[in-house]
């Protein structure tokens, strides 16, 4: 029955028309942008124009064009459930499968499974762009970078597609599961840390989204005796972000066990 639940799942996903368009968008657009990013820019110029070897941004056409990603993942699993419930077919898939705890399961398996397939299809796209610019692997004049910061960005991707499932679900709405992580992370937190940045500056570390985006950055080397605070950032953004995450999920859990369709 779990293999009929998963089934049922991936049929329902697959089969949607916003679900490949979204592939096939990010699939065009990360290329582009990681196209983009990987153009050699220099740093020293004279009469005769540039001078001395240039800098590659090639593992930043991997990281830069995430965001995008997750935005375009955030649509096909908000509509996982959101949709379900909008158009009353969450009766329907829990008539096929009365246990509510099965079908949970296999829509969170869904939800990170979806997560997962749009970080291979933004990887995929990014390593075209950056071959079409003639570097399919680093080059010697690559800024610095570390493979680990594709596990990270998978785990920002399944993170954020969770996030999003789980608050279109607790509204029983597709466009708060696509919309709030985006305007919090982008708008609201921006200027919330920014207002309180002098009074509260811990406010800068606890919040959700705005900490996910910081997945990418390195830690900063502070200098001795300058006394400034500093917001988490790579696996600490993340640890952050994981722990709102968790609450939002758990949330939708013990919604979708106990609400009435």
């Amino acid at each position: 029955r779990m293999i009929a639940a998963l089934r049922y799942e991936w049929v329902r996903v697959s089969t949607v028309r916003s679900t490949r368009v979204a592939v096939i968008l990010c699939f065009l657009s990360i290329g582009l942008i990681a196209w983009a990013a990987s153009a050699p820019t220099y740093t020293e110029f004279d009469q005769n124009g540039p001078v001395g070897d240039p800098t590659v941004e090639w593992w930043g056409a991997f990281s830069q064009p995430t965001l995008l990603t997750a935005i375009f993942a955030s649509v096909v699993v908000s509509q996982n459930i959101g949709q379900e419930y909008r158009f009353g077919l969450i009766r329907l898939t829990l008539t096929a499968f009365p246990q509510r705890p099965r079908i949970l399961t296999a829509k969170l398996v869904s939800v990170v499974a979806t997560g997962l397939v749009f970080a291979a299809v933004s990887y995929a796209a990014s390593w075209i762009g950056v071959t079409l610019r003639g570097y399919p692997t680093p080059p010697s004049v690559a800024a610095p970078g570390d493979p680990a910061l594709l596990l990270r960005g998978a785990v920002f991707l399944v993170l954020w597609s969770l996030s999003a499932w789980a608050l279109a679900g607790i509204t029983r709405q597709t466009a708060i599961g696509i919309a709030v992580p985006v305007v919090s992370g982008l708008i609201v937190e921006q200027i919330l840390g920014g207002v309180l940045a002098e009074k509260a500056p811990w406010v800068q570390d606890v919040l959700p989204w705005s900490n996910a985006t910081r997945w990418f950055s390195e830690p900063t080397v502070v200098p001795e005796g300058i006394d400034q605070n500093f917001p988490p950032v790579g696996w600490a953004a993340l640890g952050v972000f994981s722990v709102w995450v968790l609450v939002l999920v758990v949330l939708e859990i013990v919604a979708f066990l106990r609400r009435d369709a």
